[in-house]
């Protein structure tokens, strides 16, 4: 998997190769800049035909962009570069910028009133480099830079940010204003906020530019890992396996009305490789099950005379599950508040806890002290979380990882948090998935997916594993449909039917 570094980290690295490699500064700012215009040049060449503007602050990110212009000018393309603020310039800023001047590349200031002047020069670029700040931007712009942001976005057109774009958060992808690039050439290693938040939608199209950092540097560091296709590794299967090798999944049915959660949850982990998908369904339901379900078969939950489950029955029901999911279509009443207790204490194979299962979770406390157990995964998106955790939803919009890992750390929970991005953590691992599209923004995607990781533990995969690569396979068959029909129309149902099917299958 992919390191994702905090900002923190990657100072650090940077001052270890300093102190420990001998690298000095601008050394690791002249490869940066170097590798980036050679990106720019690879990538982009036809935004190079007219004049190329280069933004650059006063840290050290504005001295990459002075090595950026330096690098591009050398190339033969013509080059302006706009310095805004007119505070101390970093030491490499200041040297690399001078050096600029030295070869006659235009430099100018400017701050405040000055800003509408530059309004020519960068509507007239061909391409605009955002240098202006870097992993070290936390909180709001100024008034200045805010309508310098402005001024890029409307009027740039095509931008390259270094590193991350100018006003968004490395550390977790918020923003309050900033530059959206087209691209975004990272500096060594991605970061958390290249990917969380609203970074991917910020940061356009991703480059990684080496700057000569020893690799074995990441092996004492403790990141967070982006998950990617390279990573992507479903159940083993062997031919001469019969039904009883892959699994039992156990599911429980919904309440009247939402009786297709369940459905598709049961359809989804057929799909999705297991042997066996029981549903266990109140008994005044029988018949919309006995309709609804073909290949999954159907369970009538016991009852005491009281109408509601018979937990001792209802456990040895149970004895024969490879895994357990409960949530989907639950409903909160009494009848699925007992149905939740009694798995949540007493089953011992993996048990997933989706949505309404959640809900309850929140609406009854008393049940927290059972997701410490080893067995149990929680799968909520954020609005569950949100209520889950106890805090508001736009927490979640700022820092998604403080509030999960917080959560996580009291309750010594595993959580697969999900939204446009699908983040598993447990006391001992952070895993990012980013497959997946607006195609999933349907009800009943949450279904399909907590289906599919309950088929993947019933065939033997551990918790972990099993949250990530089913939400890896949920996304990648989002952005397989989209090739041949437009999000908006992509069903939970059309994503059951595709799993595992390859794009050029589907297109015959």
């Amino acid at each position: 998997m992919q390191n994702l570094l905090t900002a923190a980290q990657m100072k650090a690295l940077d001052a270890r190769a300093i102190k420990e490699f001998g690298l000095p500064s601008r050394i690791l700012m002249e490869n940066a800049g170097k590798e980036c215009a050679g990106i720019i040049l690879a990538h982009y060449p036809e935004r190079l035909q007219g004049e190329i503007c280069v933004l650059c602050g006063t840290g050290n990110n504005g001295g990459d962009g002075a090595v950026i212009a330096r690098w591009l000018s050398e190339m033969g393309l013509d080059v302006g570069i706009l310095v805004l603020g007119k505070g101390t310039l970093s030491p490499d800023a200041k040297a690399n910028l001078e050096l600029c001047q030295a070869l006659d590349i235009p430099v100018q200031r400017i701050s405040g009133a000055d800003i509408l002047l530059a309004e020519q020069l960068i509507a007239d670029s061909s391409l605009l480099v955002d240098a202006l700040f870097g992993t070290g931007f936390s909180g709001e712009p100024d008034a200045a830079s805010s309508e310098l942001f402005d001024l890029v976005n409307s009027a740039a057109d095509f931008i390259v940010s270094v590193d991350i774009p100018s006003g968004l958060n490395a550390d977790t992808g918020y923003c309050v204003n900033a530059i959206y690039a087209d691209a975004t050439i990272a500096i060594d290693s991605l970061k958390l906020g290249h990917i969380l938040g609203l970074g991917r939608e910020v940061c356009g199209v991703l480059h990684l530019a080496n700057i000569g950092i020893p690799r074995h540097y990441y092996s004492a560091l403790d990141t967070v890992k982006l998950f990617t296709e390279s990573d992507f590794f479903p159940p083993v299967r062997h031919p001469h396996w019969h039904k009883n090798d892959f699994g039992k999944v156990y599911v429980f049915g919904g309440i009247p009305g939402y009786t297709g959660a369940s459905v598709m949850a049961a359809h989804a982990a057929l799909r999705a490789g297991c042997g066996y998908v029981y549903v266990l369904h109140r008994i005044e339901l029988m018949a919309v099950y006995a309709l609804k379900l073909t290949e999954a078969l159907s369970l009538a939950i016991p009852e005491t005379k009281s109408g509601l489950p018979d937990s001792k029955t209802l456990l040895h029901l149970l004895s024969d599950a490879s895994a357990v999911l409960i949530g989907p279509g639950l409903g909160r009443d009494d009848y699925s508040l007992k149905l939740l207790e009694t798995t949540l204490k007493n089953v011992k194979v993996p048990l997933v806890v989706d949505a309404d299962g959640i809900n309850l979770i929140a609406e009854n406390p008393a049940l927290l002290k059972y997701i410490a157990r080893p067995n149990v995964l929680l799968t909520p998106h954020w609005g569950e979380f949100a209520r889950l955790a106890g805090i508001d939803k736009d927490m979640l919009e700022q820092d998604c990882l403080a509030p999960l890992l917080e959560f996580t750390a009291q309750y010594k929970a595993r959580i697969l948090l999900k939204s446009h991005f699908s983040v598993y953590h447990d006391a001992s691992r952070t895993w990012v998935n980013v497959s997946g599209n607006d195609g999933l923004a349907t009800g009943g995607s949450g279904d399909v997916l907590a289906g599919i990781i309950a088929s993947f533990l019933a065939q033997g995969l551990e918790i972990p594993d099993a949250a990530v690569n089913a939400s890896y396979l949920l996304g990648k068959t989002a952005e397989d449909l989209a090739e041949l029909r437009g999000t908006a129309s992509i069903l939970p149902t059309d994503i059951i039917e595709e799993l595992f099917v390859e794009p050029e299958q589907a297109d015959e």
